[in-house]
């Protein structure tokens, strides 16, 4: 029995980078510590050494950053690289599923050994950004370490960058560029490190530790600058969540699948997040859908939905039963130990005024499971783009997701 008829219009959030922490050097490395070593370099005959520390972060990281989605490939230098170019709040990192970003002023200082006191120092700005790949197990790291300043014997000034995984088994160690290169101030070093992970398990979570290297002619360097991202940004590749590739991604970033309000399958997803109890994927406003990664579950949850109560409608080409949330989901509706008489049954129109409609049938009221009269090409076409999302972001058996209609 037809109840109502309603426009659908876009429905959802859209990703957004999240902050991940701030970025802290290696505490244990800092000029504080340089102080009780300095008599012993002294009695040896080093009359200056240098260290690293870092200046204060800018605020909480509360500030929504620009992440940059593909690297810029900048010739010139004496090392054609790429360059980090996303934009962030100094002293803070941010990540998304396949992407991350950190920036930080860090401060070197020159010390006389003999009077303990500074002379001489620079600073820079250091960003890294972290580029994954959704499909292979190769990953990379942009990087741009610029000199801004100089005063006293902080002169003839060179620096190196090294990325490595802490747990070495999981890929081996890269240089941002050859050795170490000369800086002064005004000039940035351009570079990128490319690492492989070696797949020695099906699932394997493993951190990074990056090291940037100053050191001015004459001195001896005592505290390169040492950092660790957050525990957010652990990286984990595998080899399970599609049977044809690796890949790796940032596993505590959830991913969100951005569908177009372009037909009438999609338009069946709007209506059900929005009018469901449970606003099934919606992020600030409901619950995540999570991945029911075995077939035969998945199969046996379509079959539970769109039992008999479901009756092909005439008014509909080739049409189907289109359920949601999705059968390769835990939040099926057979999962939730429902079957088609508890869902909500609605039939998707064509665009009028330049507007989807959706024809209220049966059940709208307090469900949380939706059966939609949709063509069948327009059902398996959403069918498709949540299994290529699946496969794109590694995402794993449930592990959960968003969704946005756009």
């Amino acid at each position: 029995m037809v109840e109502a008829e309603q426009s659908v219009g876009p429905t959802g959030e859209m990703p957004q980078p999240k902050s991940a922490g701030a970025v802290e050097l290696d505490d244990a490395a800092g000029c504080a510590a340089v102080q009780s070593r300095l008599d012993s370099y002294a009695e040896q005959g080093v009359e200056t050494v240098g260290c690293i520390d870092q200046t204060p972060a800018e605020g909480d990281g509360s500030r929504t950053p620009v992440t940059a989605k593909s690297a810029v490939v900048r010739p010139g230098a004496e090392q054609v690289s790429a360059e980090a170019k996303c934009s962030v709040v100094v002293g803070q990192w941010y990540y998304t599923r396949l992407d991350a970003c950190g920036s930080a002023k860090l401060t070197y200082d020159v010390i006389d050994t003999r009077t303990k006191k500074k002379i001489g120092g620079a600073t820079f700005t250091a960003k890294q950004e972290f580029v994954l790949e959704g499909k292979s197990g190769n990953w990379k790291t942009d990087v741009s370490l610029k000199q801004e300043s100089a005063w006293g014997e902080a002169k003839a000034l060179r620096a190196s960058w090294k990325t490595e995984c802490i747990a070495a088994s999981a890929c081996a160690a890269g240089s941002a560029w050859t050795g170490s290169q000369p800086i002064a101030t005004g000039k940035t070093l351009y570079g990128g490190t490319s690492h492989q992970w070696k797949a020695g398990q099906n699932v394997e979570g493993f951190r990074t530790k990056t090291t940037v290297t100053v050191l001015g002619a004459g001195q001896v360097l005592l505290s390169p600058a040492t950092f660790e991202p957050p525990g957010k940004m652990t990286i984990r590749c595998d080899k399970t969540a599609s049977g044809t590739s690796v890949g790796c991604v940032f596993p505590s970033f959830a991913p969100t699948l951005v569908l177009p309000l372009s037909h009438r399958g999609h338009v069946n997803v709007a209506w059900s997040m929005q009018y469901l109890t449970d606003h099934w994927g919606w992020e600030g406003k409901g619950s995540p859908l999570t991945r029911e990664a075995d077939d035969a579950v998945s199969q046996a949850n379509r079959g539970k939905v769109c039992d008999s109560a479901f009756t092909k409608d005439p008014t509909v080409p080739e049409d189907s039963c289109d359920e949601f949330p999705f059968a390769a989901t835990n939040q099926s509706g057979a999962q939730l130990g429902l079957s088609g008489k508890d869902c909500a049954q609605i039939r998707p129109d064509m665009p009028a005024n330049g507007r989807y409609t959706v024809t209220y049938i049966n059940n709208t009221a307090g469900r949380r499971c939706t059966i939609g009269h949709v063509p069948n090409r327009e059902n398996g076409s959403v069918g498709g783009s949540l299994s290529s999302f699946y496969q794109n972001n590694r995402v794993l058996n449930d592990e959960k997701f968003w969704l946005a209609v756009q």
